[in-house]
């Protein structure tokens, strides 16, 4: 082989090794960009369920002193009317106001653990985002690899044929 085709040969290697580098460095890159998005929306999603959290138990206080100053009413009112024989029927009312009150605790728990559980959900889903994307990078920089011992392969060949 006549130098100006080893230099031909040196110059078309040295071009397919620099495009596979570049081809893996960006694969890399791409990936890693992804985990940082993840990991930034991970820790938003992590307060989000704090704040969710807080946010149902200021909801529970706020139904419980709502609750407590309409008892307190009540008693205040039975009291004040001096009718003694019906603290048994607010015994009732306040038994049923007892079970609505639980309930709507309960229905205020359950839709702040629903929100958890939605945003949980959400980190796993984007942790498998993260996974694929470094999986599939890693194919890719195979392929490149192998791309670039095709694209030797044939210029050793060709110029091996033509000299």
């Amino acid at each position: 082989m006549c130098i100006s085709a080893a230099i031909i040969a040196g110059v078309s290697l040295a071009a397919s090794a620099v495009g596979t580098v570049a081809s893996i460095d960006n694969n890399n890159y791409q990936a890693g960009m992804l985990k940082l998005q993840m990991d930034e929306q991970r820790s938003q999603l992590r307060e989000q369920q704090k704040f969710e959290e807080l946010k149902a138990q200021e909801a529970e206080l706020a139904r419980l002193e709502d609750y407590r100053g309409l008892r307190e009413a009540n008693l205040l009112a039975i009291a004040g009317s001096g009718v003694g024989q019906n603290l048994s029927f607010l015994g009732g009312v306040s038994a049923s106001d007892e079970k609505a009150l639980k309930m709507d605790l309960g229905n205020i728990r359950l839709g702040m653990l629903g929100e958890q559980n939605r945003i949980a959900n959400q980190i796993r889903v984007n942790d498998i985002d993260v996974r694929m994307a470094k999986s599939n990078a890693k194919s890719a920089n195979v392929a490149a690899g192998i791309g670039f011992v095709k694209d030797a392969a044939k210029i050793a060949k060709f110029y091996g044929d033509n000299s």
